[in-house]
This record gives structure tokens, sequence and C-alpha cells, in this order.
């Protein structure tokens, strides 16, 4: 019996979806957990100009 193998991913952003993309057409089950923290990139700018929380953490 030829199972497909179980991926589990944690990240967010960019990165994720890039990989994600790349395994989406491989013989694998993919749970995809995506993190609210983030590193500051636009979130961040977001935060600095309108006062608020960053997005990606609420």
């Amino acid at each position: 019996m030829n199972k497909k193998p179980k991926i589990a991913i944690f990240g967010g952003g960019t990165g994720l979806s890039v990989l994600l993309r790349g395994l989406k057409h491989k013989p694998v089950d993919i749970t995809a957990i995506v993190t609210v923290a983030d590193d500051g990139g636009s979130s961040g700018r977001l935060r600095d100009e309108l006062q608020i929380p960053p997005p990606g953490d609420i």
C-alpha cells in the first residue's frame, strides 16, 4: 500500500506561499499552519504610519 507522505509546514508571508506553490503538484498530503507573527516588513510600516497593531498580529 502506497500512502502519500504527510507534511506539516509552519510559516507565513512570502516564504510559505512560495514553498506551498512548489509542493502542490507533488504526491504529498500537506497541512499548512499560517503563523500570525511577522518580521515587521509591510506590517511594520502600517503599524508605524497608522499607529495600529500589525494586521498580521490581530
